[in-house]
């Protein structure tokens, strides 16, 4: 991989938690913690899910295929974790702070790398995979998240600028705009 390449994909990765802050802050705490009506996570729960991916999927997967010879990494199921760690009832700062702690350790390991070490190779998901290849995956996880938060804080703004001037979120604030699946 080219080094403009890697440093793209790491820019991108960099960027990330930086946007969700800026998404999330803005809202009231009911809209943060209310989930779409079609079903999906909650603005909060997108947050935890971020932060629990990156420090116990992503930050360990990319440690063990730059250490082990092809590693099988683990896959997470982000719907669980949600349920059983109670992401609605937890606190919006910690999993910011920390999802952007564990997303700069995850570019402290990638930046210094030289080419050939962007084609190891790990098991995941029953399938042969390089580590550009993962990291690719982690900003298009991102990315679809961002995206879709997006999306719908735009149009809840959308649909409360309708009946009021009142948006979703703190008086005043209007949704960032920024560009993952679970």
């Amino acid at each position: 991989m080219s080094a403009s390449s890697a440093r793209q994909l790491l820019d991108r990765l960099s960027v990330s938690p930086v946007r969700l802050r800026a998404l999330l802050t803005r809202l009231s705490e009911p809209a943060l913690r209310t989930a779409p009506p079609g079903g999906g996570f909650a603005p909060i729960e997108d947050a935890w899910h971020l932060r629990d991916i990156e420090a116990e999927g992503h930050f360990l997967r990319i440690r063990r295929i730059l250490a082990e010879e092809c590693p099988v990494l683990a896959s997470i199921d982000g719907e669980l974790l949600a349920r059983e760690r109670r992401y609605l009832e937890r606190e919006l700062g910690t999993a910011l702070d920390e999802f952007a702690q564990y997303r700069e350790a995850s570019v402290g390991l990638l930046g210094p790398l030289h080419d050939g070490a962007w084609l190891r190779t790990a098991i995941f998901e029953n399938r042969t995979l390089n580590l550009r290849e993962l990291v690719t995956g982690m900003v298009e996880h991102d990315e679809s998240h961002l995206a879709a938060l997006t999306a719908r804080l735009s149009d809840a703004y959308a649909l409360e600028g309708a009946h009021d001037e009142t948006p979703p979120m703190s008086q005043g604030a209007s949704p960032a705009t920024a560009t993952a699946s679970r």
